[in-house]
């Protein structure tokens, strides 16, 4: 069973991921790029990696003692 402090330091690392992909060297790289199914690359990019940061956020925050609706 994970302890507070580890699901912490794993939040923490989800911001410091965040943090990672929305800043200038990254964002940059896909800004240059064409279109991709009609959108700009840095459109689908950002979508994207928002997804993944909202996606591990919930995965580290639900409660693992909750029951699944049958």
């Amino acid at each position: 069973m994970p302890t507070s402090n580890d699901r912490s330091l794993k939040l923490i690392a989800t911001f410091l991921l965040a943090l990672t992909l929305f800043n200038f060297p990254l964002i940059s790289l896909f800004s240059q790029e064409g279109l991709v199914l009609g959108l700009p690359a840095l459109y689908w990019y950002i979508f994207l990696a928002w997804a993944l940061v909202i996606g591990l956020t919930a995965w580290l925050t639900r409660d693992p003692n909750a029951k699944k609706p049958s």
